[in-house]
């Protein structure tokens, strides 16, 4: 039995030294630094049908301060990456347009990307801030808003949009709100593209 133990110990011992003398080394590269004006804690990435990444970033961008709270970096950006760390910001939100994108971009079988922003939208709404808004996207182009949140009495179509945006076999769009609905507390929501 102890023989056994010796020669499955020593098997054991020379695979993982071939594994460790086999695997290659590490690599890790940073492809872009936000500095503000371009964008400020970026969300989840997307890959485009294209190759490039798409993104939001949370606030920064070239509208500062943002106007729903007149405090902070700016709104927040939707950029685009590619693969070797070229930039571009493709839109820098002003608050009437969207504010505070708080989650990736979702992009949709047309080819669009789609995403959420918690804030903004319909300014007069939510204590001035807005409710969030839904917004779609050509790769290369400007936003459309096609959403504002809290547009239905008492908030019944939800408020702040909490969660990447998700396209059903239906082709519809998916996601969910913190806020509003019947309760007060939240929303499951469909949009059509």
């Amino acid at each position: 039995m102890k023989i056994v133990h010796v020669k499955r110990a020593c098997f054991i011992s020379v695979l993982c030294l071939a594994a460790a003398l086999g695997s290659p080394a590490q690599t890790f590269t940073t492809l872009q630094s936000f500095d503000g004006t371009d964008g400020e804690d970026p969300n989840g990435l997307v890959q485009g049908a294209d190759g490039n990444f798409y993104g939001t970033t949370g606030s920064g961008g070239a509208i500062s301060p943002c106007p729903p709270s007149n405090d902070g970096p700016g709104c927040g950006t939707v950029f685009e990456i590619t693969p070797t760390g070229v930039l571009t910001t493709l839109h820098s939100f002003n608050g009437a347009d969207g504010a505070d994108p708080a989650v990736g971009l979702t992009q949709g079988s047309d080819g669009k990307l789609y995403g959420t922003t918690f804030q903004g939208g319909n300014l007069s709404l939510c204590n001035g801030t807005g409710c969030g808004a839904i917004f779609s996207i050509v790769p290369g182009g400007t936003p459309v808003t096609l959403y504002n949140f809290c547009s239905q009495t008492n908030c019944a179509d939800g408020s702040y949009p909490s969660a990447a945006l998700v396209q059903g076999t239906d082709g519809n769009f998916y996601g969910t709100t913190l806020g509003g609905g019947a309760s007060n507390s939240g929303t499951f929501f469909k949009i059509t593209p």
